[in-house]
């Protein structure tokens, strides 16, 4: 498993009136900014327990969930509600959060979640990492994209794997390079046919921050899949 510095961006972007609340404590600040570390513009994040142990050196996970229960009271972050998003009660694994950098922003869309994905650590991406009990909630069903393999379908084939594993890496290799979400649905055929021609995830992560350095020297836009595939001669 990669370390954390690796999985994630070095920085975070933090509601700016949480710095002028002297009702804040230290603990509430630093599980607020480990949140802010992975979310989106939109706010939304779903870290693991163990992820924001991690990034607050804090040892007791109830720590955790007592910072979490002080920011939701303050309005500093909101808990999303699977049956918001026609999902069943239990519809994900862990529970989505949604920073309020204002404190009175509308809920987050299903986009504005499903896009939150590349941006969340790798283990943590589908609530199926190192927490059992879902990290900040209690166990719940993984959130799964209908377009998206289940690992362990005996009716996968090695192809279709590859194919889930070259547009994850696609993702990931996009968001840390541009700081920018892709989406699963939109990429996964390109994926395919990436598979099809032999290729594996490794190497269309290295080309796909190749050619996103390169766009960003020619101030290009975030390059699709379909763009690394040409870069591949696919």
């Amino acid at each position: 498993m990669k370390s954390l510095s690796e999985d994630k961006r070095p920085w975070s972007v933090v509601p700016m009136r949480a710095f002028g609340d002297r009702t804040l404590k230290e603990r509430e600040l630093r599980v607020l900014g480990a949140l802010s570390a992975f979310a989106n513009r939109a706010g939304v994040c779903w870290p693991s327990m163990f992820t924001l142990c991690d990034v607050t050196a804090y040892k007791e996970r109830q720590t955790i969930h007592d910072a979490i229960k002080v920011l939701k009271q303050k309005r500093y972050i909101r808990q999303l509600r699977p049956k918001d998003y026609q999902e069943t009660a239990s519809g994900w694994k862990s529970n989505r959060y949604q920073v309020l950098w204002d404190g009175d922003e509308p809920l987050p869309t299903r986009e504005e979640i499903d896009i939150a994905k590349p941006l969340q650590p790798v283990r943590d991406q589908d609530g199926d990492g190192q927490e059992e009990t879902g990290g900040l909630g209690d166990l719940q069903s993984p959130s799964h994209h209908p377009d998206q393999p289940r690992p362990g379908d005996p009716k996968l084939t090695g192809i279709q794997l590859t194919a889930d594993e070259i547009c994850n890496a696609y993702i990931v290799a996009v968001q840390q390079a541009t700081g920018q979400a892709r989406l699963y649905a939109n990429e996964i055929a390109h994926a395919r046919r990436l598979a099809d021609a032999g290729h594996g995830a490794a190497d269309v992560k290295a080309a796909t921050l190749n050619v996103c350095d390169q766009a960003l020297e020619r101030r290009a836009g975030v390059p699709s899949l379909a763009d690394v595939a040409r870069a591949m001669s696919v």
